[in-house]
């Protein structure tokens, strides 16, 4: 297990200062005494062996090496160790535990196991267990129908971090030969818990700590381990004359490291008897009056007149305090009487005795506040304990008197009818005689709301989808200052849908809330808290869906370069404002706006839609293209504005864009919009399909000299073989007279290719088919 404590150079500074001359320390002998001897003349005493029989002792540990063993006796000698003297049963080495403090003890012996009867009492898996040092024998005794022994845990696992870890003890007993479970009575008195370091750390059982005497003071150490409980006390119920078998056993868990160790007191295996007054505590007796102080004394009168009493205390353990049956104390402490009868065998008993706690009392007034708005102040008390008697723990009782001595149910909702009204509260430790106190309580003040609690028209608060999305989010924060003027937290505030989970302070609902076209309006309730002397108030609200409208006459427009034009809206808002400044409930037009990016804010049904409208100026007009098919002109006009005008070489304007029947030869069109006209020249060129070449003056050529007006022109003509037998150029100014190097072409039918491009038209004009050539000659 991981583990950290202080250095252990102070130690070795200490050695070499002062030596060893000064230091006290336990002292151990693991071979003088049998294993019966250790158990009936240590510790049970041989004076209680004529009251306790015992028999089948066994003592096993750790084949350690050489003379070393994991058991033996211990005499405390002139250290300050609170035991005389008794046995040790340790996980390691018994002749590494007399101090001073120094190196940790952490022996590991090859094949020394843990124990099942250990790991079973502790519900621990049995392979967790190592280094088992076990003490057993039966027993039976006529002394009382309790035992008891006083014993001690220490540990190396003792230190001032986290307590993780605890190595495995246990005192098991049950009657000899029983197949019963065994019985563990080394637990933390009052507690079903199991002694160990975590459980005696644990901040509720600190009282039995013994203190880090290793790590505190290494060199006057009285043992070498880190740290040790107080003297405990086992205790069993027997029936006088039954035998029984106890098993003390002790173990490593989890690894071999960081010993432990049982100190057994010798001689206090003894009968036990039950000491007054009556235990109030889980483990103590309580002095409720310093001066008076208790009287501690056997519950039962012992009859055997021959009887001899011995009263100590833990802390001064070899002080004689009284030889009377009785005695009495007004000082806390750890007290045993020990009864030597006259037979010579010991009963003994124990009793813890502590101060009772002094109650701390914060009377201030205290508010009172109608939580649940049903216009009564109710509250239970017992809220208010804690707050009262501010040390408040289990020790202590509170009740709860009217001023004419009623008592109070403080579980029970009590009614403050008057305003302020007092309380008497008595205050007692256990038993003791309480004392009294009268407190003030009164009705507190609601913080404000700005509107009635239920007012007989509540509150509407529009939320406008102004941007017509059909629906509109809100944070239910951001209507608080709207309902309070208390300033406040957001975590102070609280929403709900109904009236009843408001009044019961039960919220369900999530601060982000949606509303839309098909849910157009909800109800809230709202409650406001603010720490210190304030009473919670609570109002409701509701938030209506809503929708502006927006203008179907505003649109972007197009304009001519260097106009102005009229923005305008229908006269059916409320309000308008312009993004030019003007504003009003009638400026529904603004004029003479040039080119540009505009706005206006159009109220209607309580809302505010924007709209932003755009003014532009078009580029030129131009015509992209002429498209000629033969006789027919398509023109393709861009830019502007539209609808556009067409004309053809000046005749009356017409709004198609197709022109046909067009004679050859060079022609001009006219394309006008809203702000100008442009125009373009144009040729067409007629394609023929017949040349009869007889010098009649008829269809003697195919002339396709139109082409020396266009771009890349290109007229081949071929025959169904596809040998080329003409090619146009500017030379021959793309005329074909029906020869081919100066020689007429039998008559057939010829394949012709003509192309050339138009100015603007980024598509090739393509003309392909048949000629047919006739030769008369």
């Amino acid at each position: 297990m991981k583990y950290s404590i202080f250095s252990y150079k102070l130690f070795v500074i200490l050695l070499l200062v002062f030596g060893f001359a000064k230091a006290q320390f336990i002292t151990v002998d693991n071979s003088t005494y049998s294993d019966y001897q250790l158990v009936a003349d240590k510790f049970i005493g041989t004076q209680n062996l004529s009251c306790v029989s015992i028999s089948n002792v066994k003592v096993s540990g750790g084949n350690i090496g050489g003379s070393d063993s994991s058991y033996g006796f211990f005499t405390k000698g002139t250290s300050s160790f609170p035991m005389n003297e008794g046995i040790i049963l340790s996980t390691g080495s018994v002749l590494a535990a007399p101090g001073p403090k120094g190196a940790i003890q952490d022996v590991s012996a090859s094949g020394w196991i843990g124990d099942p009867d250990l790991a079973d009492a502790l519900r621990l898996p049995v392979s967790d267990l190592t280094n088992a040092t076990v003490l057993e024998f039966d027993f039976s005794s006529t002394l009382s129908d309790k035992v008891s022994f006083r014993y001690m845990f220490l540990s190396e696992e003792y230190y001032t971090g986290n307590y993780s870890y605890s190595d495995a003890f246990a005192f098991l007993i049950k009657e000899a030969g029983s197949t019963d479970p065994y019985t563990n009575i080394a637990i933390v008195p009052g507690t079903n818990n199991p002694v160990s370091v975590t459980t005696i750390n644990d901040i509720t059982n600190d009282k039995y700590f013994g203190g880090f005497i290793g790590i505190d003071n290494p060199s006057a150490s009285a043992t070498n381990f880190n740290g040790q409980t107080k003297i405990l006390t086992a205790v069993a119920d027997i029936k006088p004359g039954t035998n029984y078998h106890i098993k003390l056993v002790i173990a490593d868990e989890k690894n071999y490291r960081y010993d432990s160790a049982v100190f057994l007191e010798a001689g206090s295996f003894t009968g036990n008897i039950e000491l007054l007054p009556n235990i109030e505590t889980d483990d103590s007796a309580i002095i409720c009056d310093s001066t008076l102080g208790i009287e501690l004394k056997p519950k039962n009168l012992i009859s055997d007149l021959g009887a001899t009493y011995k009263w100590t205390e833990d802390s001064n353990p070899g002080v004689v305090l009284s030889s009377n049956p009785t005695y009495p104390t007004n000082t806390p402490g750890n007290y045993r009487l020990e009864v030597k009868l006259s037979s010579g065998c010991t009963l003994a008993g124990n009793i813890r005795v502590e101060n009772a706690p002094v109650a701390i009392i914060d009377n201030s007034p205290i508010m009172i506040c109608d939580d649940d708005f049903d216009d009564k102040y109710k509250e239970k008390l017992s809220k208010f304990t804690n707050q009262i008697v501010t040390n408040f723990n289990r020790d202590f009782k509170v009740e709860y008197y009217t001023q004419a001595g009623t008592q109070i149910n403080p579980d029970n909702n009590f009614e403050f009818t008057q305003n302020p009204q007092d309380i008497t509260v008595k205050v007692g430790a256990f038993s003791c005689t309480p004392d009294t106190y009268t407190l003030r309580f009164y009705h507190g003040s609601q913080l404000q709301m700005n509107y009635p609690q239920q007012p007989t028209t509540i509150p509407v608060f529009d939320v406008c989808d102004n941007e017509l999305k059909g629906n509109k989010t809100e944070n239910l924060d951001d209507y608080i200052g709207l309902m309070t003027t208390e300033v406040l937290n957001p975590a102070d505030v609280k929403f709900y849908e109904k009236i009843s989970e408001l009044k019961a302070d039960n919220p369900s609902i999530n601060k982000s809330q949606t509303l839309s076209t098909t849910q157009t309006e909800k109800t809230f309730y709202i409650r406001i808290t603010k720490p210190g002397n304030f009473c919670d108030n609570y109002s409701v609200f509701k938030l209506r869906f809503k929708q502006p409208k927006k203008s179907v006459m505003l649109k972007d427009t197009i304009i001519c370069k260097n106009t102005a034009t009229d923005l305008e809206v229908e006269p059916t808002f409320d309000y308008y404002e312009w993004s030019n400044g003007e504003q009003g409930t009638n400026v529904t037009k603004i004029k003479d706006q040039k080119a540009g990016n505009y706005w206006v804010k159009l109220t209607s049904n309580g809302c505010v839609y924007q709209q932003f409208i755009k003014i532009s100026e078009p580029q030129d007009l131009v015509i992209d293209n002429a498209l000629i098919e033969g006789n027919k002109v398509t023109v393709l006009a861009a830019n502007g504005i539209p609808p556009y005008q067409y004309s053809l070489d000046g005749q009356p304007y017409q709004s198609g864009n197709v022109f046909e029947n067009i004679p050859k030869g060079d022609h001009t069109i006219e394309v006008m919009d809203a702000c100008g006209s442009v125009v373009r020249d144009f040729s067409i060129i007629n394609v023929k399909n017949i040349i009869t070449p007889n010098d009649d003056g008829k269809n003697d050529t195919i002339d396709y000299s139109d082409l020396m007006t266009k771009l890349e022109p290109r007229l081949e003509i071929y025959t169904r073989n596809g040998t080329l037998v003409f090619k146009g150029n500017p030379e021959n100014q793309y005329i074909w007279n029906g020869k081919l190097n100066g020689r007429p072409l039998p008559t057939s039918s010829y394949w012709y290719i003509l192309e050339w491009n138009e100015s603007g038209n980024p598509k090739r004009v393509q003309h392909t088919g048949w000629v047919l050539l006739k030769n008369r000659n």
